[in-house]
């Protein structure tokens, strides 16, 4: 059974991989696994499709990884892009949710 931390991730990584698929014009790549390198070997993202997909996750789910991940260690993997977006998303949701209970 998954906590609810792995199905947010898991569900971030099946939209991520729609994205992949759409922004590259590939549809296997739909079925990338999460520990697929984005660059180099597997996925083979270039520049131009790099940041494409980096546009649709600051649209879709609200989180600049450009900004807040300067080395750009959270494109390494289809996983490692899914776990960072699920950190922010429920980390927003948290601040807004406390921000919410507080005006109650």
């Amino acid at each position: 059974m998954m906590r609810p931390g792995q199905a947010a991730t898991a569900a971030i990584a099946d939209e991520l991989r729609q994205v992949l698929a759409t922004a590259t014009g590939r549809p296997e790549l739909a079925a990338t696994t999460l520990d697929t390198p984005l660059f180099g070997d597997g996925v083979a993202l270039d520049s131009l499709t790099g940041t494409l997909l980096l546009r649709q996750v600051r649209q879709r789910f609200g989180v600049d990884v450009a900004a807040e991940d300067l080395n750009l260690d959270a494109l390494a993997t289809l996983g490692t892009l899914a776990t960072f977006v699920c950190d922010r998303v429920v980390s927003d949701r948290v601040v807004s949710d406390r921000a919410v209970n507080r005006g109650a």
